[in-house]
């Protein structure tokens, strides 16, 4: 995805550390952007669209949405102030281990769609939105607040993420739908071990068939090849990393599970359109 040309800033003025809107920039409405920082939408009514990273999803009330760095998106269709809004610096989630380390299992689950029923899903919504009442109270550690509040939401987001992964489709007699369910699970194990040397080999072996199988299977299944398939989850993880500024570019890619400063220069580029020293070169400098 060529990212080059689409590139949003952050202006955070006065020293904070977040920003919150109830209503929506409506420049943004149709515009393909992407940004170096953490954005989450909830929605205040029925019926908002927003596309990510090419996919489409229809929000209704108190379901929630997360951007993530180098994602590239647009706001579809809103009202003014049926999403609210809130950025900040990737910078809030890497410097904590655990999420950092779980950043490849986040970005697979951006949507988070509400249910009525679910005491998880209510604690969730209001989580958010203490964090955006907490913006607007005049108050001593106001960001502690709310920075707080941020670890919590993640916490409960990561925990939704592992229920959609072990979320198994029923076992069935038909086999398309056994089927797309272990080519889910191939998906979640690449997301998972994508800083271990994956082979085609490992991805056939996981799911018990031959490799030229799993070749065909995979592609028919995520429009994309193994290699392609790892490669970005593996240059989406990188992305993560770039906000350190005492990590060498070097040992970001082998990191990230490139073999090669060289491969991952290349891949880098070929998928977000810039190198990646021009890439964290833009997102330290917008981000400071």
């Amino acid at each position: 995805m060529f990212r080059n040309g689409y590139y949003e800033s952050i202006d955070i003025k006065g020293g904070q550390s977040f920003i919150t809107s109830n209503e929506v920039d409506i420049s943004y409405i149709n515009k393909v952007h992407w940004h170096p920082f953490v954005e989450i939408l909830i929605s205040i009514s029925d019926g908002n669209e927003v596309e990510i990273n090419f996919t489409r999803y229809t929000l209704n009330l108190n379901d929630i949405l997360i951007i993530y760095p180098g994602d590239l998106h647009a706001i579809i269709k809103c009202t003014g102030t049926s999403l609210w809004v809130a950025q900040f610096s990737s910078k809030m989630l890497s410097i904590i281990n655990e999420l950092s380390s779980q950043m490849a299992l986040l970005t697979l689950f951006p949507y988070l769609k509400y249910d009525s029923s679910s005491a998880d899903c209510d604690r969730i919504v209001l989580i958010l939105k203490e964090f955006f009442a907490a913006q607007n109270v005049d108050s001593h550690m106001k960001e502690v607040r709310m920075y707080a509040l941020l670890l919590n939401f993640f916490e409960r987001v990561w925990q939704d993420c592992i229920d959609q992964k072990n979320k198994a489709l029923p076992e069935t007699a038909n086999p398309k739908l056994n089927m797309t369910k272990k080519m889910a699970d191939v998906c979640l194990y690449i997301s998972e071990n994508y800083a271990t040397p994956l082979t085609l080999d490992d991805g056939a072996q996981f799911m018990g068939v031959s490799k030229s199988y799993f070749a065909h299977l995979f592609k028919q299944y995520t429009n994309s090849t193994f290699i392609d398939f790892l490669t970005e989850v593996r240059v989406k993880r990188a992305q993560s990393l770039f906000l350190n500024p005492g990590v060498q570019i070097i040992d970001i890619a082998y990191d990230s599970g490139f073999s090669s400063l060289s491969s991952f220069n290349r891949s880098f580029k070929n998928i977000t359109g810039l190198s990646p020293s021009k890439f964290r070169e833009a997102m330290i400098t917008h981000t400071e």
